[in-house]
């Protein structure tokens, strides 16, 4: 009943199938904007280790220092893993569908002059 109610204020005609164009389009659209997003989630983290990675080998960093960012790295790349899973899962919905990435090429990188991920 909400449903009419919105249709009917918005002037609906006829609701899309998804056989039109129109529906495939915004289909379309919807991956390829859920795709950045997960892109967008996973260079992050990515770039977010790195920096990590990067205090963790200052030689003024103390040991407690280091212990923490040992620690923030650890469950970083839990989140690096989701976060690839997410993007390899999104890469295929697409059309043509995206490259798979694998941890060990996320792994690879050691410096942001590195790091181009997409």
């Amino acid at each position: 009943k909400e449903l009419q109610q919105v249709e009917e204020n918005l002037d609906v005609g006829t609701r899309w199938t998804p056989e039109q164009p129109e529906y495939q389009r915004a289909a379309d659209y919807i991956r390829t904007c859920k795709f950045q997003v997960v892109v967008d989630k996973l260079e992050g983290l990515v770039v977010q280790g790195l920096f990590e990675l990067t205090k963790a080998n200052v030689s003024q960093t103390g040991y407690k220092m280091r212990m923490h960012i040992s620690k923030a790295l650890q469950s970083r790349s839990k989140a690096i893993q989701r976060a690839l899973k997410a993007y390899n899962d999104a890469a295929l919905t697409l059309d043509p569908p995206r490259p798979k990435l694998t941890w060990s090429q996320i792994v690879e990188y050691t410096t942001l002059a590195e790091f181009e991920l997409l």
